[in-house]
């Protein structure tokens, strides 16, 4: 069970959207955590020895929910997966003003080093020529967009339930541009509530759908659901290993 905590509305999540749940209490996480240059924390499972990894980026709620389980569940498939928390234990819980807490964090001189940060760490403790995918939920498919974007080495992309929209929301700059530098073959995974430019075929989905990537729309699911839905119910649970599922086939298509 995934107990679930009041949140306020916030518009960086559609309305209806799955509210910050509780890290599962009868889940031990299988991995460790370390601490990068500016403390940065970074939880980090499986084994450095993979050729492929993957930086998991999180939600506004932090290190919440199903994360860490959805870390070890890659490391099992072989690859070496760290999750960076780039608010340092603060997340967007009980806040008024979402975009504006968001915004307190922006690319240039924080999110960016942070990001660079774990790259180097995954780059300096991997083999040579390892591949790094990223997989961003909400606040993180921003990160992992805009990182690729500002040309950090990315091979590949997903995004569940994607917030690109704080590209405008929270820093007032231009999605498509966002979109249109990012590199990375990028997979969405959109819920029904959604913007539809995230959608199949969408405004901004297009521009992915154009260079080799792909979204995948889940109708009967609210934003949040992957990482944060109640897994007790059944259409949840359904739609939880069916997004499991299309991330691995993704990250396994770019990333072995």
């Amino acid at each position: 069970v995934y107990p679930h905590t009041a949140l306020s509305q916030m518009s960086c999540c559609p309305p209806g959207s799955h509210p910050y749940a509780t890290p599962p209490t009868d889940y031990t996480p299988t991995g460790t955590t370390v601490t990068l240059p500016l403390s940065l924390p970074l939880y980090v499972s499986g084994s450095p020895t993979s050729t492929s990894s993957i930086i998991v980026l999180p939600e506004v709620f932090g290190w919440s929910g199903r994360l860490k389980g959805i870390c070890d569940a890659l490391a099992d498939e072989g690859y070496y997966v760290v999750m960076p928390d780039c608010h340092r234990g603060d997340t967007a819980a009980g806040k008024n003003d979402i975009p504006s807490w968001v915004a307190e964090t922006p690319w240039e001189g924080k999110v960016s080093v942070d990001i660079n940060n774990v790259v180097d760490y995954v780059k300096t403790t991997s083999p040579a020529n390892s591949k790094v995918g990223a997989l961003g939920f909400c606040w993180g498919a921003w990160a992992a967009c805009k990182a690729s974007a500002m040309g950090v080495g990315i091979d590949c992309i997903v995004g569940a339930h994607p917030s690109i929209k704080l590209e405008e929301l929270a820093f007032k700059s231009s999605i498509m541009d966002m979109c249109t530098a990012c590199t990375a073959p990028t997979l969405l995974l959109s819920a029904s509530n959604d913007p539809p430019n995230v959608h199949p075929s969408g405004e901004y989905s297009a521009v992915f759908e154009g260079k080799g990537g792909k979204t995948v729309l889940f109708p009967d699911m609210m934003h949040g659901w992957l990482s944060r839905g109640d897994v007790e119910i059944d259409e949840i649970k359904r739609d939880v290993e069916k997004g499991m599922n299309e991330i691995k086939e993704w990250l396994g298509q770019h990333l072995k």
